[in-house]
């Protein structure tokens, strides 16, 4: 028997495919670019489309900007791999099926190869996996809208937040707007994209961090007005000076890497979404007019042969001699980490830095660190995390939000994680139960990304939440404790 959350999935992810354009069976992201390009294409031009029609969905607005940068991007990584399944399936032809062992692609590709076709089909798995969230939820909110966004919340496809994200966009007040969009931006960061971006970094070492780290130096921005990462935050050489100043070489490398997370977030947050909401503000007419020209025709200046020569200069040249005011790092190591949330807090009394929207902790390397939130009626939580994200709604706000990531695990640890929160914070163990069974039996062919949202007995003014993270490639569960909470409390 399906649920009614398999129920509702299957709805609307079958209305985003035919409102695309999209044959369903047909996107094989580990085929590689080639094979996919038409779907590559329509995915970013459906996005388009939804903004145009709808200019209160500036995320997919913001999307579909991006999305010639990221597709030339694929070809690039992808056009050794794949020149070498062409070459495999011509020979293929060849030969027949009695010499099947002189296809085995370990054989004939080499490492950098393979490399490569790593990188590339996790890309694409990414853009199929944003489209499986990002889509389903445009598609639900435009065809029924709120009821409908409500229905997914009620079956705990999407969590409170992203509901109220909804509803904020659904106002059409401008600041609501923006803010509820930014929710849905940083769901694909933090929820939908982040495990692939850990997968291509850890990939068999020194390929994922030399990848991930060149993709960081060569990266374009497609939207006007936007920096590159080491324009935003360059590798700086320094030498402390009294004072609080510094002696300073600045370098055309970048001082982070955008497969980390809390460096991608802040180059968002700092320059990215402000760029692009200039445009919506002041530029309305050539941000339509830019969206409305053919993706193909957008890619081509980002083809990495077509920039390679103002690459080239830009890292011989951009180097600057420069006396500064120190600068402290924008993420906080975790260690013991612990938060007093028995009161609504202020952001003072979190850490917050001023002018900004969040605050994250995380270990290098993504280790796994002890967090405590205390909450009232003397309760706490305490867990390990990979990463944990406080959010207000602006930059000037107190914090009302929460995430911890705990580490992933498989079907098996995931099961008994929710059992010991069902336990301690009065979740739906028979909705567990149920949820359990359907992922044991998930097939590739079935699948689409998901979240499995579980909500807790309330805690005082702090509402708890329990998502569950479906990623079927790597076979990974990963759950996030969602905290949230009215800053007027």
């Amino acid at each position: 028997m399906r649920s009614r959350a398999s129920e509702l999935r299957t709805l609307w992810l079958a209305r985003a495919f035919e409102s695309a354009g999209i044959d369903q069976a047909h996107w094989e992201p580990d085929r590689g670019v080639e094979v996919n390009r038409r779907t590559i294409e329509r995915v970013y031009a459906y996005y388009g489309r939804l903004y145009l029609g709808h200019a209160r969905l500036e995320w997919a607005g913001m999307a579909n900007l991006i999305g010639p940068s990221f597709y030339a991007g694929f070809q690039d990584v992808g056009f050794l791999p794949d020149q070498m399944r062409r070459l495999l399936r011509g020979f293929g032809r060849a030969v027949g099926g009695g010499k099947r062992w002189l296809l085995r692609r370990d054989a004939v590709e080499g490492p950098l190869v393979a490399d490569l076709g790593f990188f590339e089909t996790t890309f694409l798995m990414m853009q199929r996996k944003i489209f499986e969230d990002q889509a389903l939820m445009h598609e639900a909110y435009l065809r029924e809208g709120l009821d409908a966004i409500g229905a997914l919340r009620e079956a705990g496809i999407v969590d409170g937040g992203t509901a109220e994200a909804w509803a904020q966009i659904d106002s059409g007040e401008p600041d609501a707007v923006r803010a509820g969009n930014r929710t849905l931006l940083f769901r694909e960061q933090y929820q939908i994209i982040d495990r692939f971006y850990v997968e291509m970094s850890k990939h068999r070492p020194p390929s994922g961090p030399l990848f991930t780290y060149a993709l960081t130096v060569a990266g374009s921005p497609a939207i006007p007005g936007a920096l590159t990462y080491p324009d935003v935050f360059p590798l700086t050489l320094a030498a402390r000076l009294p004072r609080h100043l510094r002696f300073a070489l600045r370098t055309p490398l970048p001082a982070g890497n955008l497969a980390v997370f809390a460096d991608r977030w802040q180059l968002i947050e700092r320059d990215t979404l402000p760029a692009y909401q200039h445009l919506i503000a002041d530029e309305t007419a050539e941000l339509r007019e830019l969206i409305e020209r053919p993706i193909p025709q957008r890619t081509r200046r980002f083809r990495l042969a077509r920039r390679t020569s103002a690459l080239a200069w830009t890292l011989l040249t951009h180097w600057r001699l420069a006396i500064e005011a120190a600068v402290a790092s924008p993420v906080a190591a975790g260690e013991e980490l612990k938060l007093d949330l028995t009161v609504a807090p202020s952001r003072d009394a979190l850490g917050m830095a001023e002018a900004s929207s969040d605050r994250i902790w995380a270990q290098p390397h993504r280790q796994p660190f002890q967090i405590t939130a205390l909450l009232p009626n003397e309760r706490a939580f305490t867990s390990e995390s990979t990463l944990t994200v406080l959010l207000s709604p602006d930059p000037d706000a107190n914090p009302t939000r929460l995430i911890v990531k705990l580490p992933a695990t498989d079907h098996e640890g995931a099961r008994a994680t929710l059992d010991d929160f069902a336990s301690s914070w009065g979740l739906d163990k028979d909705e567990i139960a149920l949820w359990a069974d359907r992922a044991a039996a998930t097939t590739k062919a079935s699948h689409a990304y998901s979240t499995r949202v579980f909500q807790a007995a309330p805690i005082g003014f702090v509402s708890l939440e329990i998502q569950v993270e479906h990623h079927l490639e790597p076979d990974a569960y990963i759950l996030d404790a969602l905290f949230s909470w009215d800053a007027g409390t």
